[in-house]
């Protein structure tokens, strides 16, 4: 019942925020593009670009989408483009809030959307706010950042290891927790490597297969367009619309892929040497274009191309690229999806460590909640799927939720520090 009520609320919530920020910033990048392009080339050291990606890039990208087309149907895709264009302007802005508000102490950074939401929105309400999406941030590495990541690397893995799931959650749970036991820069370190070879790798496999179906993507697109506006299913009208399963699972699935809203990019774009803030918020509109527009549609059209029958999750993309390209596809999907899924969950190990530092400096906690984020990586190994899915749904949107309240709050603020950088117009006074 409210997983059902909150991934119909996922839409208003994902569109209506980024069609509200658009509308106040002009829609700079679309008008704009060249020169927004060039605002961010060559602005930003490649490790805070790498590090978000990591936690962007995952199996949102592969998994997520054979989940979403599973659940919704080809529709699905549709909805995760159109999500993601209107979002990305929300990425852009709690990057650019996440600079402007960073804190600095004894030579460590300190950002993210709860320090803007503290000292940009300010009183009882900005702390409440803070609070609430930390606590949120911490609950949902546990899932969202471990479970799911650790259970499809378990599922990908078994299929070219041929070792036992336990054995696989016990070398997720060290590597994972030694990598986050490092801190940023160990982190950055790890995932600097991976991301690009691996996305390198990903598009080049998936390209291949596309231009070697080249006659039959179009009815691919034809599949994806009917399917996106077949709302029969759900019934007519508004509520129909945002009931159907190809629009809530679209939109869920896609803000699950490129996290534009939900406050966690924000997170290690905050620790980037530049002092403009709109400047690195540019770079959250590449994220976004280059996590949806790249890999979910890559990945959704190669799941299209090839037959399936009910199987979802891993299964599926693991039998798509079985056969395009035999056994040695599905050995380098597998692969893929280990080292995407490996990045994401230390990412994300950062990045529920940086919302339990806002709530407390205990270093006891510190090691309680290492210990419970190893035996969660070894815990998903083992558990299946569907509800880590659920509950993965329910968290970014609460966490969307109060962030996109706060960017609209402070909507202001980021308006004022596009006109610096001359993507907007300064208004007269």
């Amino acid at each position: 019942m409210i997983y059902g009520i909150l991934t119909s609320a996922m839409p208003v919530l994902v569109i209506g925020g980024g069609m509200f920020m658009l509308c106040r910033l002009g829609f700079f990048f679309i008008r704009r593009p060249i020169k927004t392009a060039k605002t961010a080339g060559g602005r930003s050291p490649l490790r805070e670009l790498c590090v978000s990606l990591a936690g962007t890039l995952g199996v949102g990208n592969i998994v997520g989408v054979a989940m979403a087309l599973s659940l919704g149907g080809a529709g699905a895709v549709f909805w995760m483009w159109l999500s993601a264009a209107v979002a990305a302007v929300l990425k852009y802005a709690e990057i650019t809030l996440a600079v402007k508000y960073r804190r600095f102490n004894n030579g460590c950074v300190l950002g993210g959307p709860m320090y803007y939401m503290e000292d940009g929105i300010g009183g009882t309400h900005g702390r409440a706010l803070a609070v609430a999406f930390s606590v949120l941030g911490v609950l949902l590495s546990f899932v969202m950042g471990n479970l799911v990541q650790s259970r499809a690397l378990t599922g990908a893995a078994e299929r070219v290891l041929h070792v036992p799931a336990w054995a696989i959650g016990v070398a997720v749970s060290v590597l994972g927790t030694l990598s986050i036991f490092g801190g940023y820069v160990a982190v950055s370190r790890v995932t600097a490597v991976i991301v690009p070879l691996m996305s390198g790798a990903y598009i080049a496999v998936s390209l291949w297969i596309i231009l070697s179906n080249a006659s039959r993507v179009p009815d691919v697109f034809r599949e994806i367009f009917s399917s996106a506006f077949d709302l029969s299913a759900a019934g007519g009208g508004a509520v129909g619309f945002f009931t159907s399963a190809a629009v809530r699972h679209g939109v869920a699935k896609g803000a699950f892929s490129h996290e534009a809203g939900g406050g966690t990019a924000p997170l290690s774009h905050a620790q980037t040497k530049t002092h403009i803030p709109a400047r690195q918020g540019v770079l959250g509109l590449f994220e976004v274009f280059f996590d949806t527009g790249v890999i979910c549609t890559l990945t959704a059209l190669v799941l299209l191309l090839a037959p399936h029958g009910d199987t979802g999750g891993v299964a599926r993309v693991y039998g798509a690229f079985t056969h395009f390209c035999g056994g040695t596809g599905g050995t380098f999907v597998s692969a893929s999806i280990i080292l995407f899924a490996f990045s994401t969950l230390i990412c994300w190990g950062y990045y529920g460590r940086s919302c339990l530092s806002y709530l407390t400096k205990s270093l006891a906690a510190e090691k309680i909640y290492f210990s419970l984020y190893a035996a969660f990586a070894f815990f998903g190994a083992l558990v299946g799927e569907g509800r880590a899915w659920e509950l993965t749904d329910i968290g970014v949107f609460l966490m969307t939720a109060i962030n996109v309240i706060s960017l609209t709050v402070l909507s202001g603020d980021v308006r004022r520090e596009t006109e610096l950088i001359g993507l907007v117009k300064r208004r007269k006074k």
